[in-house]
């Protein structure tokens, strides 16, 4: 029997780097996707993919392997081996993967290429797991088994598939730990996200925000390092809060708002302290947007010449962005979330 399942990426419209750090993200799905269709094979682990337009293929032996230099396909041999782990039997299977979500753009194409493969091998031997147990075990897949620096926001907003405020609750032993909430928008909100033409270091980012996060404060440059990371992841999640109240009350004028203060806050504390998160692109598409009407603009993921957000006041002024972002040679998408007549 033929199992396919579709996973979408995720705009983290505010709160960045909460989910280590403690705070409260605010996050949506994109309308981008990655794609499992699962069939049965006479043996092995069989992967086909077209992913940012590379035809890859590869196979493993049927409980997977993990091999953290085994290139954009070992996010799939991995699950395998992770569902091993669990005590869930794998079956000899043929995966074909596609995507029209871009890798290395803040999107979290890799948690959608992880939580997908999960989903469909579960399905492919009669199991099923929820969103929260799919999240759990992408996150082991991509922290543990293969390295990846990321934190647990990517699998959670990418299971959930919908708009969602998640707080990240300091536990006993430093661990920061989920409680995710779905929104309901109070109304039509006009998204538009675009990726930069090249991928950004998103390991350097986080190594350089983590080691200042736990700098020596007796070192007078650590400690003011400390300061500008505290100061801005603080007020992320601090932002995401009232962004999350504007969006249930349908205020996309506020909403917008929100992503303005979040990109004043990288801009004056991150961008300014810490060379890896120097942005001159992403800064001057955030004031090419404004001028074009945006409610508001920023930086979304990791930081970086990576990937911007914009929220319009409409759809004719979004398609618009887009038309101004690809100009710039920007590949730009409409997002629209909520209803139009909640």
């Amino acid at each position: 029997m033929t199992v396919t399942v579709r996973y979408p990426g995720r705009i983290c419209l505010l709160g960045e780097h909460c989910d280590w750090a403690g705070g409260a993200s605010l996050v949506v799905p994109l309308p981008l996707t990655v794609r499992v269709v699962c069939d049965p094979a006479p043996d092995g682990l069989i992967v086909e993919s077209n992913l940012d337009g590379e035809l890859l293929g590869q196979q493993w032996p049927t409980q997977g392997v993990v091999d953290r230099a085994g290139g954009p396909l070992r996010f799939v041999a991995a699950a395998a081996q992770a569902l091993v782990q669990r005590g869930i039997a794998m079956r000899p299977a043929h995966l074909h993967i596609d995507a029209d979500l871009p890798a290395g753009r803040g999107f979290s194409s890799s948690a959608a290429v992880t939580l997908a493969t999960l989903d469909a091998l579960c399905r492919h031997v009669g199991q099923t797991l929820g969103p929260a147990d799919l999240a759990d075990l992408a996150f082991v897949v991509e922290h543990d088994l293969l390295g990846v620096q990321c934190g647990r926001l990517d699998p959670i907003a990418c299971a959930a598939g919908q708009p969602s405020w998640i707080r990240w609750l300091p536990g006993p032993k430093g661990q920061v730990s989920p409680k995710a909430q779905p929104i309901r928008p109070g109304g039509r909100f006009h998204l538009v996200a675009a990726c930069f033409p090249y991928s950004r270091d998103t390991p350097g980012i986080l190594s350089t925000l983590q080691d200042a996060w736990i700098g020596d404060l007796r070192d007078a440059l650590q400690a003011s390092r400390a300061r500008a990371v505290y100061t801005a992841i603080t007020a992320f999640g601090d932002v995401a809060a009232v962004g999350a109240r504007a969006m249930m009350a349908g205020d996309a004028k506020a909403l917008g708002a929100c992503l303005d203060v979040a990109q004043q806050v990288y801009e004056n504390h991150l961008a300014d302290a810490f060379v890896a998160l120097r942005a001159p692109a992403l800064w001057r598409a955030c004031q090419a947007l404004r001028s074009h009407g945006a409610l508001g603009a920023k930086f979304s993921g990791a930081g970086g010449d990576g990937s911007v957000i914009a929220l319009l006041p409409d759809q004719p002024s979004a398609l618009a962005a887009i038309d101004l972002l690809e100009v710039r040679g920007l590949p730009a998408w409409y997002c629209p979330f909520g209803k139009e007549n909640p």
